[in-house]
């Protein structure tokens, strides 16, 4: 029997045929354009049945309503009033966009998958200053964006209505096979269906007849545009689970409505950018802290309430769940992003019964946020065209120092073009300090990536002399014409103690957890990332007291918004001390000294075990001064390098595999 019968049949959806149940839903992955058609086609031809795409700037998400007009030659700028898309001049210039978004379908349409345009209002949740005012059903901020919108009058809703079908109309002439209306995500037409966002008066405010009311006449008029011979679907919410929001009952009846409307299908994605919903909740792009398939309860109680198909979307990384989840009842089709970012191939791998060879999701958001796509796991995603692995023209040996992520991705690169690799590493394992986080860590999966990569490693034509320490003996022996060293960074400490053994660094605290006692002071430095919250989360989870220090204005500022609403949560409800702008400076028995790093001013905390130092990170990179004599080529990569995330390490590693000679 093939692997995943039920993913692998085709579905029809109105009057289109998708051939099979995974849909890559829309998103922004803020690539060039030709990076963005290679990054399509490479998922096309991974076999997606059905893509969807961002068509709000064909006439729609632009919609201005501040004051000052619109100049042509600045129409594309971010801070341009753009052309008001229901003027003769603002209907020209959005139809003269219309080849720029053709080329998107047939780059997909070439490889079997079909598409649909995704049409979306942001609303009050506008994500960039356009320098125009937001706006939304009512005077109610979202609680990220945090801008008082203008409320919509009555013409301004028609206006928008009628804005919505002539760019549905484009996206039809631009040859994508339907139309997705965007209700979810805390978007427009969600804070008219939100009590929470909603608190009109009039036709459009009120009863759940009335908060619809936009929905369905968006939905008629595009109906209307592109005719009965197109698809036209609608992504909704999950519940805001917030008092007074939307409820079950409420999504249900909505989605029973849209199906009397004649909607093609309904998919299902919950939450919003940050989270927020009168509380942390569910942020849309949910990291690896939220259980896989966070959305199947809703998909599967709308399923068993209406006749037309359902997508569910929102953790939906793993192909077994996506399996049992259509088997089972609970959905007809599989929204997925990061997985197919993760590894493009992913499909046809899983279909041909070599799931063990998928790159995997490990849910650490990266990928998502802010500037252009990246993963940690596959660090050509967004980048194909430059991270072709192109056979050696002459095989070399190659030594690579260090098996963590850096280390790997450079020999397993090296090795596929035809290099013949050797991999030293002092520890019994691969995968250097990401053994520790994998064991103490709920983020990110890390495990999972570890295993495949030790997978793809034992597939390869590469040596391993692990527990092992690389000096100039063994690499005479070697005798390798280049060596790279994926050595790592340490951890300096910068808190004076008066006894040995209360105060350690991260590694150390990961790999020898007894070893920290029953109130841990995380001394999180300059870190801006996950690790001092990671820390903190671990200790807490194991029942040890934790307060948490950091030198910025605020806890871990550069990391995605998701993971640090999610994170900040639970350690609050694990009563984790947070105190920022704060740094510790010494330890005297169990009284903690510490400074803030605004003021210099001093403090105390009291009863103190262990201080965990995120003291700044050296680069292990001392055993290339002691090479150079040898005379061959040395190249550091990863925090060797200059000590970041994963991210980089990956990336620098395949970088260089796929560069070396």
């Amino acid at each position: 029997m093939d692997p995943f019968p039920h993913l692998r049949q085709p579905i029809a959806l109105g009057p289109l045929t998708i051939p099979n149940r995974i849909m890559f839903t829309t998103h922004g992955p803020r690539l060039s354009p030709s990076r963005y058609l290679r990054y399509l086609e490479e998922r096309a031809k991974g076999g997606v049945g059905l893509m969807g795409f961002n068509l709000g700037p064909l006439g729609l998400m632009q919609f201005p309503f501040g004051p000052g007009r619109a100049y042509l030659a600045h129409a594309a700028d971010l801070d341009a009033i753009p052309p008001h898309p229901l003027t003769a001049e603002g209907r020209a210039y959005y139809d003269s966009l219309i080849p720029s978004y053709r080329i998107w379908a047939d780059t997909i349409h070439a490889h079997g998958a079909k598409c649909v345009g995704q049409l979306y209002h942001a609303g009050a949740a506008q994500h960039s200053d356009n320098f125009q005012p937001t706006v939304a059903p009512s005077a109610v901020a979202d609680e990220y964006e945090r801008h008082n919108p203008h409320p919509l009058t009555g013409d301004e809703i028609a206006d928008l209505v009628q804005a919505y079908a002539l760019c549905a109309g484009r996206a039809i002439a631009a040859g994508y096979d339907g139309i997705e209306l965007h209700a979810a995500h805390g978007y427009l037409p969600h804070q008219f269906l939100s009590p929470l966002f909603n608190r009109r008066t009039d036709a459009y405010g009120g009863p759940l007849e009335n908060r619809m009311r936009f929905l369905v006449e968006i939905f008629r008029a595009v109906r209307t545009m592109v005719g009965h011979g197109f698809l036209v679907g609608v992504r909704l919410t999950t519940p805001d689970d917030a008092d007074g929001g939307l409820t079950l009952d409420d999504i249900i009846g909505v989605s029973r409505r849209l199906q009397a409307e004649g909607a093609g299908y309904v998919s299902f994605s919950g939450g919003s950018y940050a989270g927020l919903r009168g509380g942390a909740n569910l942020p849309y792009v949910a990291p690896a802290f939220i259980a896989q398939g966070p959305n199947l309860g809703v998909s599967a109680a709308v399923k068993r309430a209406v006749n037309i198909p359902v997508i569910v979307a929102g953790r939906m990384a793993d192909f077994d769940l996506a399996e049992k989840a259509i088997a089972e009842g609970q959905t007809d089709l599989v929204g997925m992003v990061r997985a197919l970012i993760a590894d493009p191939r992913a499909i046809v791998k899983s279909f041909a019964g070599h799931g063990a060879s998928v790159i995997p999701c490990i849910g650490g958001n990266e990928c998502h946020y802010g500037r252009a796509v990246a993963c940690a796991t596959n660090p050509a995603a967004g980048r194909e065209a430059e991270m072709e692995i192109v056979p050696a023209a002459e095989p070399k040996r190659v030594l690579v120092v260090g098996g963590g992520p850096a280390g790997l991705e450079c020999a397993a690169a090296a090795a596929e073009r035809g290099h013949h690799v050797v991999v030293v590493d002092r520890r019994l394992a691969l995968g250097g300090l990401l053994i520790s986080v994998a064991e103490a860590s709920q983020q990110a999966d890390h495990g999972k990536y570890l295993d495949y990569m030790r997978r793809r490693i034992g597939g390869l034509a590469i040596e391993l002399r692990l527990g092992t320490e690389a000096d100039t003996a063994l690499i005479g022996n070697i005798g390798p014409d280049a060596i790279v060293l994926a050595t790592g960074a340490a951890y300096r400490s910068r808190v004076a103690c008066e006894t040995s053994g209360h105060v350690i660094d991260a590694a150390q605290a990961l790999a020898e957890p007894s070893a920290v006692g029953l109130h841990v002071v995380i001394d999180g430095g300059l870190d801006d990332h996950l690790p001092p919250l990671i820390l903190a989360d671990f200790f807490a989870r194991a029942g040890r007291t934790v307060t948490l220090l950091t030198e910025n204005i605020s806890p871990a500022p550069a990391l995605e918004v998701a993971s640090l609403v999610i994170l900040m949560k639970r350690l609050l409800e694990k009563d984790v001390a947070i105190q920022s702008t704060t740094a510790a400076v010494a330890l005297h028995g169990d009284q903690l000294t510490i400074r803030n790093s605004l003021t210099h001013r001093p403090g105390r905390i009291a009863g103190v075990n262990t201080v965990v130092t995120l003291g700044p990170r050296i680069p292990n990179d001392g055993l290339a001064e002691i090479l150079k004599p040898l005379g061959i080529p040395v190249h550091i990569i990863g925090d060797a390098l200059s000590p970041r995330r994963m991210l980089h390490s990956t990336l620098d590693g395949a970088r260089l595999g796929r560069s070396l000679f």
